[in-house]
């Protein structure tokens, strides 16, 4: 008796992108912020994102990326919201930067 195995496709392989979100601003952020992160690439393609606690900062993340999705330099795009104000990217920065600082948006 011969048996059949199904043949699985090939492992999805994935690559990290992980650091820190931070503002040069010395103030106190209240409980209940938000930061947004999302991964592009050169033509500003999202290819991962996710929203996180954000009751201070450094504010740590990581997102997952299928590697076959990845075909060019990757960049982040970074927004921080709390009552106190707002704080993000003005230009996408490089993923492998590390810490991401952040600038105050309008008051």
């Amino acid at each position: 008796m011969a048996t059949c195995l199904p043949d699985y496709p090939d492992v999805m392989s994935m690559l990290t992108v992980s650091g820190s979100l931070s503002v040069r601003e010395k103030i106190a952020f209240p409980p209940g912020g938000v930061a947004t992160v999302k991964v592009v690439d050169a033509d500003g393609e999202v290819l991962a994102a996710t929203a996180l606690p954000a009751d201070g900062v450094p504010v740590e993340f990581s997102l997952d990326i299928d590697e076959q999705l990845v075909t060019s330099e990757l960049f982040v795009w970074a927004f921080l919201r709390n009552e106190v104000g707002g704080w993000g990217t003005l230009e996408l920065v490089p993923a492998d930067l590390g810490t991401v600082d952040l600038t105050r948006i309008g008051d």
